[in-house]
């Protein structure tokens, strides 16, 4: 049986970052660069061989054009995105860029007259249905494991279901999405002390 894993990078990384900060491993969202996701998903999936995939986004440029302030977010993204597929890469876990993080402009400040710049991510949630749907009408998976809790994402799962694949969805245990549940023919669920090991070993404490 040909398992693939499915992984909704950023959305996977900042929930995974809230419990670090409730356990006071991490100060910052920002400060999670490494986890140690193989052998998290093969205890939940014992005797099983994972093709295990990591949508995220592209490489950042940076934007002095726009400021010190965005310049510096954008270096540390940059350099965390860096770190990260490193983790990844020592894994055996497949980063896949399908999106990419675009900066829009908030609304001007009435007080000072500034415009802030923010970073937000486009286009993850498609690459992931976009894979989903060609390797089950393809025939190259049988079942679809899903890290995700992007409701944006069932009718891939519906379509895959259709084409007779078995879709597993792994959500974070005080965070499960209702209607993936429904939809899903199985919820596997990872635990907060999961996440904490997961942190720890990979990052030598």
């Amino acid at each position: 049986m040909r398992n693939i894993v499915y992984i909704d990078g950023q959305n996977f990384l900042y929930k995974a970052s809230e419990i670090l900060v409730k356990y006071s491993l991490i100060t910052d969202k920002q400060d999670l660069y490494a986890l140690d996701i193989r052998p998290m998903l093969e205890k939940l999936f014992p005797n099983e061989e994972l093709e295990i995939r990591f949508f995220g986004v592209v490489k950042i440029k940076h934007r002095p054009d726009l400021g010190q302030e965005i310049l510096n977010k954008s270096i540390r993204f940059s350099d965390n995105l860096r770190r990260v597929r490193s983790s990844l890469t020592k894994q055996n876990i497949t980063y896949i860029e399908a999106g990419k993080l675009k900066i829009r402009d908030s609304d001007i400040c009435k007080i000072c007259g500034n415009k802030d710049y923010k970073y937000q991510e486009k286009g993850v949630d498609v690459g992931i249905a976009v894979s989903i749907v060609e390797n089950a009408l393809r025939d190259e998976v049988d079942r679809i494991i899903l890290v995700s809790s992007d409701t944006d994402l069932i009718p891939a799962i519906l379509c895959a279901k259709k084409a007779g694949k078995n879709v597993t969805y792994v959500g974070f245990s005080e965070r499960l999405t209702r209607a993936l549940v429904d939809e899903c023919d199985v919820t596997q669920v990872l635990r907060d002390d999961e996440i904490v090991d997961a942190y720890k070993v990979a990052n030598g404490y």
